[in-house]
């Protein structure tokens, strides 16, 4: 499971900048795989076995997702615990894999929450610090703000932005998968989708940035679940 911790945070040095966020995400990772694990054991106690681990796995994202500060994570990490603890309180076996797999659906959830989180955080300026093209927040600012551009120029500057850096992250992937020599991630067909120009004249701004945010969530966690099947190959 090392190879776990190295892909997520050497990933998300490159990708996200929010170095806070690294040792939750790994956490969840962990996570997720032992909940996988729970649900496909064949007896009793191995399930149980996994669950726990599972269980401290949401504990440590819990304690550290105070330092990461995403709150859309909270909540699947609470419920995860409770579904887990509640899991392991059961005597008979359907029972603990229902909570189980239940607290699984949470590890899922909390992975994609924390990639908002950090998707996110790349989309703000460090203080004293100005760029050439528009943040997201002046995209959504009022129209006195921009009042020197034009909805379309706001627009198409957005566009370019996103679509150079979900270029980019695609190149990281494939560059990660090939230094693990991960053939899943090699293999994904992980290519973004772009707005016409009709599209950018008829759709908000906010529209707009909703997909392009979604891309980029998805490749992640295309990226993330590819990694952890090869590495268990590795364990």
């Amino acid at each position: 499971m090392k190879f776990i911790i190295a892909f997520v945070l050497t990933f998300f040095a490159f990708t996200s900048g929010s170095a806070n966020c690294n040792n939750t995400y790994a956490s969840a990772g962990y996570s997720l795989s032992h909940a996988k694990k729970s649900m496909g054991a064949n007896n009793f106690e191995h399930q149980q076995y996994y669950a726990e681990r599972a269980l401290s796995a949401f504990e440590k994202a819990r304690t550290q997702n105070e330092n990461c500060g995403c709150q859309k994570a909270i909540n699947p990490i609470l419920d995860g615990i409770e579904n887990l603890e509640t899991a392991l309180n059961q005597e008979e076996w359907d029972m603990s894999r229902y909570y189980t797999k239940r607290a699984l659906e949470n590890a899922e959830q909390l992975l994609n929450n924390l990639d908002i989180c950090t998707v996110g955080d790349t989309n703000q300026e460090t203080p004293g610090e100005t760029s050439a093209e528009y943040s997201p927040e002046e995209i959504i600012a009022p129209a006195s703000e921009v009042a020197e551009s034009t909805d379309w120029d706001v627009k198409l500057n957005y566009k370019q932005q996103a679509e150079a850096e979900l270029a980019e992250l695609e190149r990281t992937i494939r560059e990660l998968g090939n230094l693990f020599q991960c053939e899943k991630v090699k293999q994904l067909l992980i290519s973004h989708k772009v707005k016409t120009e009709n599209e950018l004249q008829a759709e908000s701004l906010e529209t707009i940035r909703a997909f392009y945010m979604s891309q980029a969530v998805a490749m992640h966690n295309k990226a993330l679940f590819a990694m952890i099947e090869c590495s268990k190959k590795l364990e």
